[in-house]
């Protein structure tokens, strides 16, 4: 047959070194039918063998060439995957021929045992015959040369734009550094660029014959570019390695940014919401922890925490510090809520209790309702601190209040509360708090002029309630007992709203990790929702004055409590508001959950990058077989129970991977590290 009735056979040189060479791929058969979608492979037991077998979602490559001549291969290669088995035509033929040969040999033989006539043997002929096998494969699509500013580049296709007859193609099966250019491959876009390692290619759980041939180690590079400002979407059961690879997704990101900050570029922040400590503390199973890439560039908040360490700071609000009080109100708005629609409760949630400076009239009705707002604390059994936020005077509150009304007070109670601390200021001790706001409130009951224009402000009249748990409008409400499942939040070691000083520290390129695993379930959800609409708030803040907001990534587990399709309508949820928004604010998104059905559709309809383990059950297969090709995959994660053994799908790859991925360990956090400019972490001696 002449060469010229290839078109094009003789290029592909690129294809040549890069897929085809010796030590890239090994021959393993032929393909035996062809279409535009499926491709059936003709191999033998032999060939199967010496390439070190052939399991399920092997990757295969077509390649035509003139059979007759001494040509290079085609210019394109077909990318194939192996789905399954497949009858040949004379398949059937050949059983006959050795259901024929075994009833023979029992026929002839006086031993009808089972290892007389089933391991009979057939001549050499027929057994060469009925040890080729056909493979059902899925055709990926079609690798090929381009010119690009006049160098070659490997494109990749995901269909057929031609085939040849059948006979023309031979196959091969990719291995080593072959194998690691078809799994790393990325398509070509707008965005940067910077491969890095996450594990490597796992067809099977069963890897014997892959370790015996060394091809269980093909590198799998992804573009880490791909997973900062976009979501990312761990789905699988828990301990299947989904926070092994976030902390993998996290150092790398780490070294991306602190390169950017060296080249003069912004930094990327990263902020990791940790329920089980897995994140903030080592652990066996992954060895290290991502505080150890150092106390620089680690901010670690938790319950309990006195702030004696630079890098661990106090999670909690002091309640009694003005600088906080934004914090507190929202906290407390948050749980009055559960007093339904009374009107209090939106005039609280609303109005101002921060000092105005320059302002002496608002700043005047700041302080009377912090008063009474400190008083309902109080009622909660919060407890005071002993000295101001600085820790230099006793903890006092100050007031702007008339000569007239002071009087009344002291007459009403016997006792003068007031300590003179400037030409209009008077300081009002915490102990006394309550005495003064009860005697406030009695008086203009009994008709008290001064007390009534004193209590004449939303900032009183809405808090009011609270301490007093009673209002004209609804008689009796729970008020301060609202505030009682508040009290694990109230920290007076912490100098400022744990929220700003994370956001500071989300825009200075640090790692802040937010340790929740001790805490009550309330606590810790009231407190990451009051963290994120901070965040939200501030990013929307500088994208709405025209500026463009700094990169942070949100590390989410148990997603699925998050993103339900119940919640997804309602667009006043700080999660729904994080997932609709988050790509406009910059603003990447990491979500982890074992029940992929309970994230929202839309959720699951913008994610870039997908890293599924093992799931054990149909319905959370059957819902992620929606999207791209991981139907494909169904029995596979589901039967396969090997920690870290995952499919990916990344924003950059064309196709889904079965990848094993690397153990986040003491070599990757040197290597952020290393990108910050610090020195490297010696390993620990071992015990004896």
């Amino acid at each position: 047959m002449s060469v010229s009735l290839f078109p094009g056979v003789g290029a592909g040189a690129l294809l040549e070194s890069t897929l085809l060479a010796k030590d890239r791929s090994m021959r393993i058969g032929a393909v035996h039918r062809l279409d535009y979608s499926e491709a059936i492979v003709l191999t033998h037991d032999k060939w199967k063998f010496e390439a070190g077998g052939i399991p399920q979602f092997t990757f295969l490559l077509a390649t035509a060439r003139d059979i007759d001549g001494d040509s290079r291969d085609d210019d394109e290669i077909l990318l194939l995957r192996v789905d399954g088995t497949a009858s040949l035509a004379m398949e059937s033929d050949l059983h006959a021929v050795r259901e024929e040969a075994l009833r023979a040999a029992l026929s002839n033989n006086g031993d009808a045992s089972p290892s007389v006539v089933l391991d009979v043997n057939l001549d050499p002929f027929t057994k060469n015959r009925v040890s080729f096998t056909g493979l059902r494969c899925r055709i990926l699509g079609t690798f090929y040369e381009t010119d690009v500013d006049g160098r070659k580049r490997l494109e990749f296709g995901s269909d057929v734009d031609n085939f040849y007859a059948t006979s023309t193609y031979r196959v091969l099966k990719p291995i080593g550094d072959g194998l690691s250019e078809i799994a790393s491959y990325l398509k070509p876009s707008d965005r940067d660029v910077e491969q890095v390692r996450i594990g490597s290619v796992r067809y099977s759980a069963t890897r014997r014959r892959a370790k015996v041939a060394g091809q269980d180690d093909s590198a799998v590079m992804i573009n880490i570019h791909d997973f900062i400002g976009t979501k990312t979407g761990l789905l699988g059961m828990t301990r299947m390695g989904k926070s092994n690879t976030a902390k993998i997704i996290i150092a790398r990101t780490f070294a991306v940014s602190e390169r950017q900050r060296a080249q003069g570029g912004k930094p990327i922040g990263q902020l990791i919401f940790d329920p089980q400590g897995e994140y903030a503390n080592p652990n066996t199973q992954d060895g290290t922890e991502i505080a150890a890439i150092g106390d620089k560039h680690v901010r670690i908040f938790k319950f309990g925490a006195d702030g004696s360490a630079s890098h661990v700071r106090p999670l909690g609000i002091n309640f009694f510090d003005p600088a906080q009080v934004g914090a507190v109100q929202g906290l407390i708005a948050d749980k009055l809520r559960s007093d339904g629609s009374a009107g209090y409760i939106n005039d609280f949630a609303v109005t101002r209790f921060n000092d105005v400076p320059g302002n002496y009239g608002e700043t005047t009705r700041a302080q009377r309702g912090r008063l009474i707002l400190y008083a309902s604390l109080i009622r909660a059994n919060f407890t005071l601190p002993k000295y101001n936020a600085g820790n230099t005077y006793p903890f006092s509150v100050l007031l702007s209040i008339k000569k007239e009304l002071r009087e009344a007070i002291t007459n009403k109670t016997g006792t003068d509360y007031f300590t003179p601390a400037g030409s209009r200021s008077f300081s009002v001790k915490g102990p006394n708090i309550r005495p003064v706001v009860d005697a406030i409130i009695a008086l203009r009951s009994s008709g008290n002029v001064e007390a009534e224009e004193f209590c004449d402000d939303v900032r009183w009249t809405s808090t009011e309630p609270i301490y007093t748990g009673q209002t004209g409008q609804s008689g009796n409400v729970r008020g301060w007992r609202n505030l009682l499942d508040l009290n694990d939040f109230h920290n007076e070691a912490t100098q400022a709203d744990p929220s700003e000083e994370i956001y500071t520290h989300l825009t200075e390129g640090k790692i802040v990790i937010v340790d929740l695993h001790v805490g009550s379930p309330p606590i810790v959800k009231t407190l990451s929702e009051s963290i994120t609409r901070r965040l939200l708030a501030k990013q929307t803040s500088v994208f709405t004055s025209g500026d463009n907001p700094p990169s942070i990534q949100v590390m989410l587990e148990e997603a699925h409590n998050l993103f339900s399709s119940d919640k997804y309508k309602d667009d006043n949820d700080v999660w729904v508001k994080l997932a609709k928004e988050a790509a406009k604010l910059n603003i990447g998104m990491t979500y982890a959950t074992q029940e992929v059905s309970g994230v929202a559709h839309q959720v699951k309809a913008n994610t870039a990058n997908w890293v599924v383990a093992h799931l054990n059950n149909t319905k959370e297969v059957q819902e992620l077989s929606k999207f791209y090709d991981f139907a494909a995959f169904a029995q596979a994660i589901i039967s396969s129970e090997d920690r870290g053994y995952v499919r990916l799908k990344t924003l950059s790859s064309p196709f889904v991977v079965p990848v094993q991925i690397d153990r986040y360990d003491l070599a990757l956090v040197n290597e952020a590290r290393a990108a910050a400019g610090d020195a490297a972490l010696v390993p620990a001696p071992r015990k004896a």
